[in-house]
């Protein structure tokens, strides 16, 4: 497959669909999202195939499969904090002018206090917390590893309890 060879693929996709299918369905538990998933993480595996180093295939790509399956539940899961926070806030004050300029003041206040964050820092809160992306998507558009990102939000949000005041938000 490494050299490839398309038949290996498709050998290799029969063998462990149903599998993987099941490994992401029980941290997913979505028909439809599982599947997507599972054709995700045949995608990351033909990315991550130089880095294999020939040990237990099978448990390569089940942890591919279930990394996948949790930062897919992580991103869904902080969609509907958003949401949820966002509606229940609508319901309370819409179409008040007051409301907009104080949500664009909060907006432009955070937005200065990432600012003051360590340079190393910045870019990977913005991406997280603001675009709400993956630490999978961060690593690559950052060209680090996935723990370095792990491992910058850790070390940011230390920064941001020691640094910044409760009442600042």
């Amino acid at each position: 497959m490494r050299e490839g060879n398309q038949q290996a693929l498709r050998v290799l996709i029969e063998r462990y669909k149903s599998h993987l299918f099941k490994v992401i369905y029980g941290v997913v538990r979505d028909e439809q999202e599982a599947e997507d998933i599972t054709q995700e993480t045949f995608i990351k595996m033909m990315d991550a195939l130089p880095s294999y180093q020939s040990q237990g295939f099978k448990t390569w790509i089940s942890r591919i499969a279930f990394n996948k399956a949790i930062d897919a539940k992580r991103k869904k899961q902080r969609q509907k904090e958003v949401v949820g926070h966002d509606e229940q806030k609508d319901s309370q004050t819409r179409g008040s002018a007051e409301h907009e300029w104080l949500q664009q003041e909060k907006i432009t206040s955070v937005a200065k206090s990432i600012e003051q964050l360590p340079e190393t820092y910045q870019g990977v809160v913005k991406a997280y917390y603001i675009h709400g992306k993956s630490y999978q998507e961060i690593a690559k558009d950052h060209h680090i590893e996935e723990k370095t990102v792990e491992m910058r939000l850790y070390r940011a949000r230390k920064w941001m309890k020691k640094n910044w005041k409760e009442d600042e938000f």
